[in-house]
């Protein structure tokens, strides 16, 4: 799914109170979280199909290479410390050469078991560019969701390159808007310049035919 960038803002309030005709004055602070509106998405990902046998059985396994890069605009009228975080597709599955960058500029990530993170300063009204690869594996199908439930993409391309030809899509997921026939598989592509859907975009792998009884 796509990256959050958010920033943490801290406001502070005074609240005066009385008692044996002593006045005293507290302030207290409150934070809370502010999203970064996600104002791109250029998607680049190549799936190369790897049949494995266990027993008898054929199971559909693949290798991903995933690169997205994502614009976020911090808005506010002062720089603010931005983190930025990506959801981890699974919870038990690898990932190698993960790399988060943000202007060009690789950051420490921070992982755990659901997202991986960087921080980073970002000027009033600067645009920042982040930048996240990495391989991974996957089992029958790869998808890529927009958001939670129904949700908004702005200026969004996602190409996919397969190194087989037999494809299909999972059910309730959107169909490309483009495709063509590259040496091996398919070059497909999911371009929209402002879209609302609660679909996914997923490919499901062919299977290889299983020995009969």
């Amino acid at each position: 799914g796509p990256p959050v960038a958010s920033y943490v803002h801290v406001e502070q309030s005074k609240t005066e109170s009385e008692t044996d005709g002593h006045k005293t004055t507290r302030t207290e602070s409150k934070s809370r979280t502010i999203a970064l509106p996600l104002d791109s998405s250029r998607i680049d990902v190549s799936l190369a199909l790897s049949h494995r046998q266990k027993g008898l059985l054929w199971y559909s396994t693949y290798v991903v290479d995933f690169a997205g890069v994502y614009t976020f605009h911090n808005s506010s009228p002062a720089p603010q410390e931005i983190t930025y975080a990506i959801p981890f597709p699974a919870e038990h599955a690898i990932y190698d050469g993960l790399v988060m960058e943000v202007n060009g500029r690789p950051l420490a990530v921070t992982p755990d078991k659901e997202v991986a993170r960087v921080s980073g300063n970002l000027a009033a009204g600067e645009t920042a560019t982040l930048r996240v690869t990495y391989r991974s594996h996957g089992l029958e199908n790869w998808r890529y969701r927009l958001g939670n439930e129904i949700s908004q993409a702005h200026d969004f391309t996602l190409r996919v390159k397969t190194d087989f030809r037999q494809i299909d899509f999972p059910l309730n997921t959107l169909s490309p808007t483009e495709k063509r026939e590259n040496a091996a598989g398919w070059d497909l592509t999911w371009r929209y310049s402002n879209l609302i859907s609660g679909f996914q975009i997923g490919i499901t792998m062919p299977e290889k035919l299983q020995p009969g009884p």
